[in-house]
């Protein structure tokens, strides 16, 4: 397991941060105009659902980045597109926790990213029902509701909170029984999921949090975040989140051996 590569601001670095609020208060009153009533939804090839709620968002955001930065490549969890190793690209999710927002559920967020050098760089996480709003950007630290924010100290398992996503990626027996030993150990363990529980390691009220089955779009804003925080993600292994197979691990860097170790 091996450290970040310490990385240089570029310059344009803090207009891609404060167009990436920008964006995130364009997709706040579009997902809120909807919240709350009946939201149809289609089924995507990978099964989960997309209302037209996401691609409003998506399409919306897009344009204002391709207007501010032509040079920019843009990454989108509905209209698609790939990270440019040669240049930044904006990576999009519109609303991470559909299935949330769908039923009416406040905890959905839009994930405004933008990745540099291979790692997230500038984060946006804006979660409007909540009325919380997550953002960092590389050298200028991390903020939730604009008042500067860090991970926690606490640097014992036996001490800590531990989160996890949806079971149904735990139906593997070594991963079952991974879940159980840490239930057994950690001073408590809950299923949240999504954005939210990455956020809670980020703003110290979590110490780790675990998943897999992530695309880009889901870990380039809060990689940037959870970095800026004080904290670590990576894959399970160790490796750069955005060059794994979707499985993450995010913690306030104390527990981060500790558990690499455990899920691999």
């Amino acid at each position: 397991m091996t450290e970040p590569e310490a990385v240089q601001a570029p310059d344009w670095l803090a207009a891609a941060h404060e167009l990436a609020l920008g964006l995130a208060d364009i997709a706040d009153e579009l997902a809120l105009s909807r919240f709350g009533g009946a939201v149809p939804a289609q089924t995507k090839p990978d099964g989960s659902p997309v209302t037209e709620v996401d691609r409003m968002v998506e399409s919306a955001l897009r344009q204002r980045i391709e207007a501010a930065f032509p040079e920019h490549a843009v990454m989108g969890e509905e209209t698609g597109g790939a990270i440019d190793p040669g240049r930044p690209t904006w990576v999009l999710d519109p609303i991470d926790g559909t299935k949330n927002f769908m039923r009416g559920v406040p905890v959905f967020a839009a994930l405004i990213g933008v990745v540099w050098q291979g790692r997230g760089v500038v984060g946006v996480a804006s979660a409007p029902a909540l009325a919380e709003r997550y953002d960092a950007a590389l050298g200028m630290g991390a903020r939730r509701n604009g008042l500067p924010m860090c991970v926690s100290a606490i640097g014992r398992l036996e001490d800590a909170s531990v989160l996890h996503g949806a079971l149904e990626w735990y139906r593997d027996a070594a991963l079952w029984s991974v879940l159980g030993d840490l239930a057994d150990t950690a001073w408590t363990v809950r299923g949240f999921g999504d954005f939210w529980m990455h956020l809670l390691v980020a703003s110290g009220t979590a110490e780790a949090a675990f998943e897999t089955g992530l695309k880009a779009w889901d870990i380039a804003a809060l990689e940037a975040i959870v970095t800026e925080a004080g904290g670590r993600m990576t894959a399970w292994d160790g490796g750069a989140p955005l060059d794994g197979a979707g499985d993450v691990l995010t913690t306030n860097g104390l527990l981060h051996a500790e558990l690499t170790a455990r899920l691999t």
